[in-house]
């Protein structure tokens, strides 16, 4: 499925018809602290909080940014990713 993700302050969205997936974040300082992922369930499966979650970290890292991974979904993704540790901050990812 092609998506776009989209940025506004505070989350990464995709739209996709009337529906939309997102990524929530709240930046302090030099900390995007993701606090939220959904993807509407009949998106689920294609791959989507997987793309938002990587344009959170591509954004950290063009930013030079850390994240904290609050949201589960993020420190899963992060556990299964390790290039993507030197990005965080916080308790590391199990």
């Amino acid at each position: 499925m092609e998506v776009r993700v989209e940025h506004e302050p505070g989350r990464f969205f995709v739209r996709v018809g009337d529906l939309q997936a997102e990524v929530v974040y709240e930046r302090r300082g030099d900390v995007l602290d993701v606090q939220h992922t959904w993807t509407p369930p009949s998106l689920r499966g294609n791959d989507i909080a997987a793309r938002l979650t990587d344009a959170v970290f591509e954004y950290a890292r063009e930013h030079g940014l850390k994240v904290l991974p609050t949201c589960t979904y993020t420190r899963a993704h992060a556990a299964r990713h390790p290039e993507l540790r030197a990005l965080l901050t916080g308790p590391p990812p199990r």
